[in-house]
């Protein structure tokens, strides 16, 4: 969900859509690649369980789901088959606790960290699902060291720390937007610190230098700048860095 102190300013058409814009250009130009109900991870566990789209009403009220790790499993997969994200969270929890030894547990690891990053479908929601995801994943790697899952596992791991710097950067131009600068810049450079070289590195320079440039905070802002044409000169922010640079260096000195 938003923060309260967005909520208002959300109605705003025109905030609403400018953030669009920058919403739909981090979906399309950074891919959100998450695995669908119908990824063929797993087909060959499902195959062994008898999945079925039937599968989770069928052992619903069946003793055998409350410590029979096939019937807990098979439930949990039909549960994220069928898109319910939520409910199969629990399921491969119950797994995990009745049988953290079991051949599929590295499995069910996985698909309880998938199963939360589902969950997380637009920028502009509470991202708690991902945060919980990248700790499912790293439990992955630390408790099933040898497992066969440990690539996809780190692909995940990449994919939530995307989603996360995403999601701060959109904060964070959503402040500067409202002219919230001191907001903008404390976000921005929390962004720098802990997502130095991710693709949003660079806008956050950008957006940093001119909200430093709206405090009158000048030589920050030419700091900020020159870090952005140093450090990434493939960005798209190049030009407008530079433009913005000239300008900057061609005011007059109080």
């Amino acid at each position: 969900m938003l923060p309260d102190s967005m909520k208002q300013t959300w109605k705003n058409p025109s905030v609403r859509k400018t953030i669009g814009r920058l919403v739909l250009f981090i979906v399309f130009s950074t891919g959100w690649g998450c695995a669908t109900p119908n990824d063929p991870l797993g087909a060959d566990i499902r195959e062994a369980l008898g999945v079925t789209k039937n599968s989770a009403e069928e052992t619903k009220d069946s003793i055998e789901r409350n410590y029979d790790p096939r019937v807990i499993l098979k439930r949990a997969e039909a549960l994220y088959q069928g898109g319910e994200y939520i409910e199969a969270v629990g399921e491969y929890q119950h797994f995990l606790e009745l049988h953290p030894l079991h051949e599929w547990a590295d499995y069910a690891q996985l698909k309880l960290g998938m199963s939360y990053l589902q969950q997380f479908t637009a920028i502009d929601r509470d991202p708690m699902p991902v945060q919980k995801a990248r700790e499912s994943f790293q439990k992955l790697l630390t408790t099933y060291p040898n497992t066969k899952y440990a690539d996809e596992a780190n692909k995940r791991l990449a994919s939530c720390r995307e989603r996360l710097a995403q999601y701060q950067f959109y904060v964070g131009h959503f402040y500067y937007k409202q002219e919230a600068y001191p907001a903008a810049v404390h976000r921005f450079e929390e962004i720098l610190a802990s997502y130095p070289n991710d693709p949003v590195a660079a806008g956050s320079l950008y957006y940093l230098a001119l909200s430093y440039e709206r405090q009158g905070r000048a030589e920050l802002a030419v700091n900020r700048l020159q870090n952005l044409i140093e450090k990434h000169p493939d960005s798209p922010y190049q030009s407008k860095a530079r433009q913005t640079l000239v300008r900057l260096n061609s005011k007059p000195k109080l």
